[in-house]
């Protein structure tokens, strides 16, 4: 697999990128790339072009610095057609680090990070920054990894009632709710079409009964994913593949 690498300002074939501190010790050091050895690049936004490692720039970060020529734009085939936020209910550090990771590999197109009722993790204002930070690093690492070219944003997190109740009530979503009398499976193929919608999964202790029902007031559907509870770092993965393959790229 070629290597990958995000890049802002992509702009024509020829033109000579250099890279910062950070991306030339990925693309030496890590990678152990030489000049002229070719890479992908993307810029987060959607633009992917190919590209051969170039001598370091003058202009560059130290005399370390790397750069890169652009060679040809390419075809952005890694977006699903359906646009899903995942409303995460934070979890402990390592589930909510693997949940984000594997979401952005399942093609969510934005990840909502949560505070609950049962939520174990209660994040300060000063913590929340920090991991948002952490999380946002772990997004652009997995869509090196997986092909994407567009980076999914990780908002900033939000008590669920604040969320809940600023949710416009006409947004398609679900709720997972292991309780649930209808199953993702039946409601997602009901749903044929649809092509932006939320998707609420609670942490390790479940969602309350006063937080599925106003998920409900919000216009989510209670759903569940069969006879057995999942994990809350696996309930929403496996709802990301499940409606991938009725709804999205692999309908």
């Amino acid at each position: 697999m070629t290597p990958r690498l995000l890049v802002d300002g992509l702009r024509e074939a020829g033109q000579v990128v250099a890279l910062d501190t950070d991306q030339s010790h990925y693309v030496q050091r890590v990678l152990r790339l030489r000049e002229g050895d070719p890479l992908q690049v993307f810029d987060g936004r959607g633009a992917r072009w190919s590209a051969r490692l170039a001598a370091p720039s003058p202009g560059g970060a130290g005399r370390n610095a790397a750069a890169i020529t652009l060679i040809q734009a390419q075809p952005s085939p890694s977006e699903s057609p359906l646009r899903l936020t995942l409303v995460q209910c934070i979890s402990s550090a390592e589930r909510m680090d693997f949940t984000i990771e594997k979401a952005v590999e399942l093609g969510a197109s934005a990840i909502l990070p949560v505070a609950s009722a049962r939520s174990v993790v209660k994040l300060d204002d000063e913590r929340a920054r920090k991991r948002l930070a952490h999380w946002q690093r772990l997004v652009v690492a997995a869509c090196m990894q997986c092909g994407r070219d567009t980076v999914p944003p990780v908002h900033a997190p939000l008590p669920l009632m604040a969320w809940l109740a600023a949710r416009p009530r006409a947004r398609a979503g679900w709720s997972l709710d292991p309780l649930a009398a209808q199953s993702l499976a039946a409601s997602a193929t009901r749903h044929a079409g649809l092509s932006d919608a939320d998707l609420l999964v609670g942490p390790e202790s479940g969602l309350t009964p006063e937080e599925i029902a106003l998920a409900g007031q919000a216009g989510l559907l209670p759903v569940s994913l069969g006879p057995r509870v999942l994990r809350t770092e696996t309930a929403g993965l496996a709802a990301l593949a499940l409606l991938q393959g009725v709804l999205g790229d692999l309908a």
